[in-house]
């Protein structure tokens, strides 16, 4: 069920999928969450970081690095991610949420700190790129601008899934690096 998700969600062949246990195989045996709770997140959000532009190494990485730290469920951190990433989607369409946030606050914000969601043609970038320049500059920001930023991008209920990953950028770089050299982990 779970590997259907994930097949169904990236599209892939076999040969590509048994890259993607391999992915989730390694993070699980190396990171304080495990392989069955990466594949639950996944189920929730594998179809959203597709189409967002989010790879598999860094949403499995984002998975890893979130699970490990809240130790809150597999469904809870996929559905979080699931719901970050369709707001920006949201948000590109032009459409305003419920909070009132628009593309123009979030490209604002995120400007501010030197982060383009959007590229040269007003198209969304990758969300997975966004998603690392702004980890590249939450060092340099004060911690009443950390804690705007995430509540802008992430919204009250999915601030502390935003924060846990960018509190420990060092744990999603080590599982960037054991995710894109996994082949044969499974």
């Amino acid at each position: 069920e779970y590997l259907t998700a994930v097949w169904n969600s990236y599209q892939v062949g076999a040969d590509e999928l048994e890259r993607y246990v391999d992915i989730m195989a390694q993070l699980g045996a190396n990171t304080a969450t495990s392989m069955e709770e990466i594949a639950t997140s996944m189920q929730k959000v594998a179809a959203t970081a597709n189409t967002v532009g989010v790879s598999m190494e860094q949403v499995s990485s984002i998975i890893a690095t979130v699970s490990s730290v809240t130790r809150e469920s597999a469904e809870s951190t996929g559905t979080a991610f699931k719901t970050i990433f369709a707001r920006m989607g949201d948000l590109k369409l032009g459409e305003t949420l419920e909070d009132g946030v628009n593309l123009g606050s979030i490209s604002s914000t995120l400007e501010k700190i030197g982060v383009h969601v959007l590229d040269a043609n007003g198209e969304m970038r990758d969300m997975g790129k966004i998603i690392e320049e702004v980890m590249e500059k939450w060092q340099l920001m004060s911690r009443a601008e950390q804690n705007a930023l995430a509540q802008v991008v992430a919204g009250k209920r999915q601030y502390t899934q935003v924060m846990a990953l960018m509190e420990n950028d060092d744990l999603y770089k080590r599982s960037m690096n054991l995710a894109q050299n996994s082949e044969g982990s499974l």
